[in-house]
């Protein structure tokens, strides 16, 4: 399973991107990596990116919560 820390920056930042619907198009070279790494398919993006943005998302909401405190 892909990992946070398996992407460059710039390749999360597209994966976020994608997954809030903020980019209706992403470059070649990023699209080739996802699909490489299962993010991407025929479909658009697979169960496991949307899941793994959505658990790294939670958490980085989650640590900045708990540095309130």
């Amino acid at each position: 399973m892909v990992v946070h820390r398996d992407m460059t920056s710039d390749e999360w930042k597209w994966l976020v991107r994608l997954c809030q619907h903020e980019a209706d198009s992403i470059p070649k070279e990023i699209e080739a990596r996802f699909t490489e790494l299962g993010l991407l398919g025929p479909n658009g993006l697979s169960d496991n990116a949307r899941n793994l943005v959505q658990h790294e998302l939670l958490a980085e909401r989650r640590n900045r919560l708990q540095g309130l405190h």
